[in-house]
């Protein structure tokens, strides 16, 4: 099923060359390797759909899960390469439709096996990915019924520890699709997370005011056309949400810090 990959990276520096080491490694499973893109949009006019290799933060158009948003709207599987991503900007990216995170210290022959994963089965869980969601089990919890199984989290946690999924399967007793299950399944859980405590489209706007352009409560209410009132009302909202993802979070955090801490962490401004 090998077809298109692109890179959507606007670091040219860095992302140039990996383009050029990925070419005839990708060729020897078949895929064909697309010249770099540097933004999403870039990328969607390269051609057909195929698996986007994408920077969490491409500095070009929207970048985090409005990059992945963007991509997988127009048919492409995207997995997301970075250097460093926050833990809550990558997670955002799973839950938009991302197939998959790697860190760029990942060798070249480790990317392509990823490319390779996400082409045959959909969905690459690296050891990285797998830490950040165990840990948000734990953290975040889905109402009974819904959170994953103890062997579902089993899974979770042997990939986390690094283990290959044949290996992690076998330790969990399982098969390996019984594993590759498994992994879907928490790859929907992630996206259940983020829907329980995600921001209104209103509470973003209201984020982004204060978070961004460090406008006064007043002054962002009167940008919206609502009362006082109802901008401390999504401001006490905003904040609560903040709690439920950073329960380390102090108490005593102020609306305004809270609303500024999501602009930061969701890479609004």
């Amino acid at each position: 099923m090998a077809g298109a990959v692109v890179v959507v990276d606007d670091h040219r520096l860095l992302a140039g060359p990996l383009v050029t080491v990925l070419t005839p490694l990708l060729a020897e499973h078949g895929f064909t390797v697309r010249p770099l893109a540097a933004s999403v949009a870039a990328a969607v006019e390269s051609g057909p759909p195929g698996i986007a290799v994408c920077d969490v933060m491409p500095g070009v158009g929207p970048s985090g899960a409005g990059a992945v948003a963007a991509l997988v709207a127009h048919g492409w599987r995207v997995l997301l390469i970075s250097g460093y991503a926050p833990e809550e900007q990558a997670l955002a990216a799973v839950a938009a439709g991302a197939c998959g995170y790697v860190e760029k210290s990942e060798d070249p022959a480790g990317l392509v096996a990823a490319i390779r994963v996400v082409d045959a089965d959909g969905r690459h869980l690296s050891a990285a990915l797998a830490a950040m969601l165990h840990a948000d089990v734990r953290r975040r919890p889905l109402p009974p019924g819904a959170e994953l199984s103890a062997a579902d989290q089993r899974v979770l946690r042997a990939l986390g520890q690094g283990e290959p999924l044949e290996r992690a399967a076998r330790g969990c007793g399982l098969t390996a699709e019984q594993a590759r299950a498994a992994v879907a399944r928490v790859f929907a859980a992630a996206v259940a997370r983020r829907r329980q405590h995600r921001l209104t489209p209103r509470e973003l706007e209201v984020v982004r005011l204060i978070g961004c352009e460090h406008l006064s409560t007043a002054a962002a209410a009167r940008r919206l056309y609502v009362s006082i009132d109802t901008a401390n009302t999504h401001l006490r909202s905003i904040r609560r949400k903040y709690h439920l993802v950073h329960p380390q979070a102090p108490s005593s955090l102020p609306q305004r810090t809270a609303a500024q801490l999501w602009a930061r962490e969701l890479n609004l401004c």
